[in-house]
């Protein structure tokens, strides 16, 4: 019986070594700088302006706006020119009959 406990014991000394052999074979010798120096995130250019806050959202069809702009975006922002607002979003969606609706989230004076 101690002949077998003693060969377990041999085995386990020898698989804890191999293991640690490995892992001090597998640290490299010298440091090296990592790959990556620096990570560069974008300004958040937008905290710092003033909110937009919603006060009207103005809808339509985009067809025959008062404008004559071919998209929302122009459609809205001729809009809000000629109320002096800011424009703080543009909502395009299309309805069941394949109309452009243009929804034009304003920020007025």
């Amino acid at each position: 019986m101690k002949n077998k406990s003693n060969k377990t014991q041999r085995r386990r000394l020898l698989t804890v070594l191999a293991g640690g052999s490995a892992a001090y074979v597998a640290i490299p010798s010298k440091w090296s700088a990592p790959i990556v120096n620096t990570i560069v995130l974008p300004a958040h250019a937008q905290t710092s302006a003033a909110m937009c806050m919603t006060d009207t959202t103005i809808g339509g069809p985009l067809l025959g706006n008062a404008s004559g702009a071919t998209t929302c975006q122009a459609a809205c922002e001729a809009e809000a020119t000629s109320q002096s607002a800011q424009l703080c979003g543009v909502i395009e969606t299309v309805d069941s009959m394949g109309a452009t609706q243009c929804d034009c989230e304003l920020d007025l004076p």
